[in-house]
């Protein structure tokens, strides 16, 4: 019998609970839901608990296919910085020059799954392997949306994050920084 590879998605719920002090029962369910955006375990009262919620198998495609994937994927990348490099007036603006996460890359793509949500998994699987080929770049950083926990990975190309890097150096008159 020949082994097929498969990608397998668990998403599950996590519960964490708190012990606090607080003068009131919202003020408690602030401080606690503080000590959980934060990823602080002083407080946790025992283990957190899990919920599983669904499990997604898919076959894992070909190498050509994960080729074409990265191709698009990197192809996307590059259009779009260049778009922003061209048509941007604030060059400082971290909305338009912030690097996008998987699953912004897999909607702009048009990458669905069944569910027809955003692909995640695919880009992420793409985007990685360009990562570990240095053809992209990624970097981690907290999540800032209300409810959201943990990091989220980022990605662009070498090229824009140098791009970019040259320009936090550089003083509004385009002289390098600490220049005289």
């Amino acid at each position: 019998m020949e082994l097929k590879r498969y990608e397998v998605e668990v998403v599950y719920r996590q519960t964490a609970r708190y012990s606090v002090e607080a003068p009131d029962r919202a003020a408690a369910e602030r401080a606690a839901t503080a000590h959980w955006k934060r990823g602080d375990v002083r407080g946790e009262v025992g283990p957190e608990c899990c919920e599983l919620e669904s499990v997604r198998v898919v076959d894992l495609p070909g190498e050509d296919a994960r080729a074409a994937d990265r191709a698009a994927a990197l192809r996307f990348l590059r259009d779009r910085e260049l778009v922003i490099e061209r048509l941007s007036d604030d060059a400082f603006n971290p909305c338009v020059h912030d690097a996008l996460s998987a699953e912004e890359v897999a909607r702009h793509v048009g990458w669905t799954t069944e569910a027809d949500e955003a692909d995640a998994a695919r880009a992420s699987r793409a985007l990685e392997r360009l990562c570990s080929e240095r053809r992209v770049v990624c970097f981690s950083r907290p999540r800032v949306r209300t409810g959201e926990r943990g990091d989220i990975r980022l990605y662009c190309t070498p090229q824009h994050l140098e791009r970019l890097s040259m320009l936090m150096i550089e003083d509004p008159s385009g002289a390098p920084a600490g220049a005289v």
